[in-house]
């Protein structure tokens, strides 16, 4: 049996409740641990301590660090659906102040980047060597642009441009550009001066 056959039979599936309580604390733990040190500064030792379980346990229920970090990022990507979707309800609000619409967005996206600031800065790194990561965080902004697509479809009537498809993504990347901005950017600008006017571009572009 080779080396990798081998750590793949050793990991296993939790069916019972106190195996997967141990699984998710395990992953609660090294998520703490990632955005509170970052992913390359954390150890699986001090994931298992902290977890308080063997390090054999550990490895009991992931093959390595990669694995757990592969988890990670779906409670990770839960964050943004939570929060795009307590967004995507308010429904009043866009109609009746679509800047006031976008600025709940714009924040919920900056809350949820601050709450996993040192994670992102690796995950920004991880992303050009590890394919994996690049594979899941590319699917999670897409089907992030998807739901805003979607959402701002329903109300086109709303929106002065042609191509709705094209300035909700242009959009969409710049919101992004916006919280990358005020979460990771240099302090030389006042960050509600960002926001604002960052604001104000968006909504000139798709509904001025």
């Amino acid at each position: 049996m080779d080396e990798v056959s081998r750590i793949n039979k050793q990991v296993r599936k939790p069916k019972q409740s106190r195996s997967i309580k141990t699984k998710e604390k395990i992953l609660e733990v090294a998520f703490t641990l990632f955005c509170k040190k970052g992913y390359y500064n954390t150890t699986t030792n001090e994931i298992a301590k902290q977890t308080d379980v063997s390090i054999g346990s550990l490895y009991s229920y992931f093959k390595d660090k990669d694995s757990i970090l592969l988890e990670i990022l779906e409670l990770y990507n839960q964050q943004f659906i939570t929060a795009k979707e307590e967004v995507l309800a308010q429904a009043d609000i866009f109609e009746e102040d679509k800047k006031a619409w976008l600025r709940l967005l714009i924040n919920a996206f900056i809350k949820a980047h601050e709450a996993s600031k040192e994670l992102i800065r690796e995950l920004n790194v991880l992303y050009y060597v590890n394919p994996q990561v690049a594979s899941i965080l590319d699917k999670q902004r897409e089907e992030s642009r998807l739901a805003i697509l979607d959402y701002i479809s329903l109300h086109k009537d709303d929106v002065q441009v042609e191509d709705i498809e094209a300035a909700t993504t242009l959009a969409f990347d710049f919101a992004s550009v916006i919280v990358d901005r005020v979460v990771f950017g240099p302090n030389n600008i006042d960050k509600e001066r960002i926001i604002k006017n960052g604001i104000d571009a968006i909504y000139k572009f798709l509904f001025d």
